[in-house]
């Protein structure tokens, strides 16, 4: 998918959705969990609020309470998000953090060219157990990333699972 913003076209094909399976994760019972993984990104990611409403040049798209408006950092910075959550999905070894007072988790990754001295880019997600019909005795997981910006403070978190065993949560396994 592309937008128009500003007379200049930007593309979205890569925050397109996909399933992937998740990488080995032997669970609490000493049992494999399998899992696939659906993945949606949210336009938060590539997008800010606004309470006015925006020029005409300028792509936008109306939510409940606000615009969301094309931010182009954020469109830069949403290329690394696919990798980001597919290495995740892939070695669920990998530490996330419950969000303090929230129902979503956060990662973050340092070191991109496009942030500024001090700033992480947190990537923001909800899990959830879903009906979806896929392989045959896997769990279906949906993954919603919500929202993905660079913040050079920290954001507050609790539980810092393995992904795994995040997801052992969600299924009810633990």
């Amino acid at each position: 998918m592309k937008i128009d913003h500003c007379n200049q076209q930007y593309d979205l094909s890569h925050l397109n959705g996909c399933v992937l399976k998740m990488g080995a994760w032997i669970g609490e019972k000493k049992q494999p969990v399998q899992a696939e993984v659906e993945i949606r990104y949210s336009c938060h990611c590539y997008t800010v609020g606004s309470s006015m409403i925006p020029p005409a040049e300028m792509w936008s798209i109306r939510e409940k309470k606000e615009w969301r408006v094309f931010n182009i950092q954020r469109h830069t910075l949403s290329i690394f998000l696919p990798q980001i959550i597919q290495t995740l999905v892939h070695q669920p070894t990998k530490q996330i953090q419950k969000v303090s007072g929230r129902h979503n988790f956060k990662i973050f990754q340092v070191g991109l060219h496009e942030l500024k001295s001090g700033e992480k880019y947190y990537a923001f997600f909800k899990l959830e157990q879903t009906n979806r019909q896929g392989t045959p005795g896997f769990h279906q997981i949906k993954l919603s990333v919500e929202s993905a910006y660079p913040k050079d403070n920290i954001v507050a978190g609790d539980w810092k699972p393995p992904f795994g065993k995040a997801v052992e949560e969600i299924l009810g396994l633990r």
